[in-house]
């Protein structure tokens, strides 16, 4: 993917949309901003002390979560979460939880009985 948000290549959805989605997530301190912005509005002070990041990196990041709709800043100078962000927030807690007890699993829990470790052709 090139730079930016990705939002021009999702915008056929599917796929494409869900994978531009998750790369912007993936990028450091951005699911961290947006984990610590489900509880509320913070200064970039705050977030910089909770994620432990560097001012440049953070916002970087929260430029790039501005231009995707996601967080904005408030009328006091505090970044908080759009209406498309507490909308996503609505599936990423689930999707949390979820991850909460796969990582409780052991790699032997976490391989379904009789599959095979290999699938056919793979070397």
């Amino acid at each position: 993917m090139r730079g930016g948000s990705g939002a021009d290549e999702a915008v056929g959805g599917g796929p494409a949309a869900l994978g531009a989605l998750v790369e912007l997530l993936a990028r450091r301190f951005a699911l961290g901003v947006f984990w610590h912005l489900r509880g509320g509005s913070s200064s970039f002070r705050v977030l910089q002390a909770q994620l432990n990041a560097p001012e440049a990196g953070l916002s970087q990041r929260l430029r790039e979560l501005r231009e995707a709709g996601l967080v904005e800043v408030d009328e006091v100078g505090e970044y908080r979460l759009t209406a498309h962000g507490r909308r996503l927030q609505g599936v990423i807690e689930p999707l949390a939880s979820w991850a909460d007890e796969w990582a409780a699993l052991s790699p032997r829990q976490r391989t379904p009985r009789g599959a095979a470790s290999r699938g056919h052709g793979e070397p």
